[in-house]
């Protein structure tokens, strides 16, 4: 299959799979809530912030392994390949004794965590279940990198749906019948690790030379490049874990569980959204870092822009809708008393949208292997994010979490990445770039008040007919102001054309 085919069939895979999850994520959620309450909510959502802090002792190994499995993947040297596997095995296995010994410490400080809240569960056997769940995910995972080197992730995407689907169904009956929220959380754990002996086993039979055990020592330049890139990473790791992580850290700190909770719900439907995209701009990555290979900085900033705009289009168009539709579905899905101010959900669509906006950049960041070089630039970010987004929570409350998030992130996008990244592998300048990022924004800004301009006009009582007239509305108009200032651009020409040349193979077929 061709670099192309496997990036779209990537694409498609994850787009699908990924939406289908996120539905079956929702009716989880609810139930949840309707069978064990707010605090069982809240208490989900902050430990799984905590268990995702505590992750970073990945250090990002597994990035560096997938960079150095490119070239020989695309050489078919098994050698190097099987080499790469075991250091990355012998790594995972030092990272589930740091991770046991971090989660055991941690234990100590969970009633400081949580605060005052009666549950009919010890807090310190559901946070254990937690910890045991992120232990498992290492469990055979390393074989996972020689997927994501031969663009196979739409064969990971699959068989995770299809566990993830069992373990949803079997949640479901649990919550329904038992409302056992230990229970709820073992069958998480029993479905991950099935599924990793299932991707296991399917990599050991696609491709024999894995079971080789006569492995030879990992190429000294190779381990000590890997050694360097883990070294970078390490900075990258905790800064982007401490800012998603510290949001919910703080929230419950200085706001209180309920606060948690009802951000939780919130936050469900933007992370899972933004799962979902991101999937796909990660499923480039390792189209791009074969692209890289044999390419120049012209045809890489040619590549760069597509995907860039695809960015924009994707982030942009749904930040439109999710502020339009996110209260109105919010009623539907859970009732009003879960609902956060409006000016919290502005915040909060503005920090996904910045967010997201990162997938292209960093597509082409991980494809290049650049991590040393921007290393302390993570750590600064978090820094000000958890200082920011204290003291305007204790002034503004949570709206004021997420404006900490928005103005930490201007160090990446005014510094990091137009030095780093834009003008060593696009020869961009500065300006260009950064006046990009602002148009682009104040765009999305605009469409959002365009578009609740246009529904302040519609009144409907049906939410269900509501929220489906506030999408198209939303689509509509961010599209009328996309086509005004970019219908005649190269970008826009070149998706038009690819739509047009899949409609008429639809029509063939």
């Amino acid at each position: 299959m061709k670099r192309t085919q496997r990036s779209i069939t990537n694409v498609f895979v994850t787009l699908l799979t990924n939406a289908i999850i996120l539905v079956t994520a929702f009716i989880v959620q609810k139930l949840l809530i309707l069978k064990l309450g707010s605090d069982y909510n809240g208490i989900n959502g902050l430990f799984t912030s905590v268990i995702s802090m505590m992750s970073l002792t990945d250090l990002g190994i597994g990035s560096a392994i997938v960079y150095h499995l490119y070239s020989p993947a695309a050489r078919a040297d098994y050698d190097v390949i099987c080499s790469l596997l075991k250091f990355y095995r012998n790594s995972y296995i030092i990272i589930s004794v740091v991770v046991s010994v971090i989660g055991c410490v941690l234990m100590v400080f969970i009633p400081e965590l949580v605060g005052n809240i009666v549950i009919n569960d010890n807090l310190y056997i559901i946070f254990f279940f937690f910890l045991i769940d992120c232990l498992v995910s290492y469990f055979l995972s390393y074989r996972k990198s020689l997927l994501y080197a031969y663009q196979l992730n739409y064969v990971l995407d699959g068989i995770h749906f299809i566990y993830y689907i069992l373990q949803n169904v079997a949640q479901i009956f649990v919550l329904v019948y038992f409302q056992n929220f230990i229970l709820f959380l073992l069958l998480k754990t029993l479905c991950k690790i099935i599924e990793n002996i299932t991707i296991s086993e399917y990599i050991k039979r696609h491709y024999p030379f894995t079971r080789n055990k006569r492995v030879l020592p990992l190429a000294n330049d190779i381990r000590d490049d890997i050694l360097k890139k883990i070294k970078a990473l390490l900075f990258h790791r905790l800064g982007r874990l401490f800012i998603t992580g510290s949001d919910s850290l703080v929230i419950t700190g200085v706001l209180g569980i309920l606060q948690m909770s009802l951000y939780t719900n919130y936050h469900l439907i933007i992370g899972g959204i933004t799962a979902l995209l991101n999937k796909v701009f990660e499923t480039l990555t390792s189209s791009v870092g074969n692209f890289l290979l044999d390419s120049n900085k012209s045809q890489s900033f040619e590549i760069y822009r597509k995907i860039d705009f695809l960015n924009f289009w994707f982030f942009g168009c749904i930040s439109v809708v999710l502020y339009s539709v996110m209260q109105p579905f919010i009623v539907l899905w859970l009732g009003e008393k879960y609902l956060l101010q409006n000016t919290t959900l502005f915040f909060l669509v503005i920090n996904f949208y910045q967010e997201g906006m990162r997938a292209s950049i960093l597509t082409f960041k991980d494809a290049a292997g650049i991590y040393h070089e921007d290393r302390f630039i993570p750590l600064i970010e978090s820094a000000l994010n958890a200082i920011i987004s204290i003291l305007l929570a204790l002034t503004v409350g949570i709206t004021g979490v997420f404006i900490g998030t928005i103005i930490s992130s201007g160090v990446v996008y005014f510094y990091s990445y137009p030095k780093y990244i834009c003008k060593p592998l696009f020869n961009i300048r500065w300006s260009e770039y950064v006046w990009q990022t602002l148009g682009h924004l104040a765009m999305v800004v605009f469409c959002i008040w365009s578009a609740q301009l246009g529904i302040s006009k519609v009144h409907v009582d049906n939410l269900i007919l509501k929220i489906i007239l506030y999408v198209l509305m939303s689509v509509g108009i961010f599209h009328i102001y996309l086509i005004a200032l970019w219908g005649r651009s190269k970008e826009m020409k070149f998706f038009w054309n690819i739509s047009i040349k899949l409609i008429q193979r639809l029509k063939e077929v």
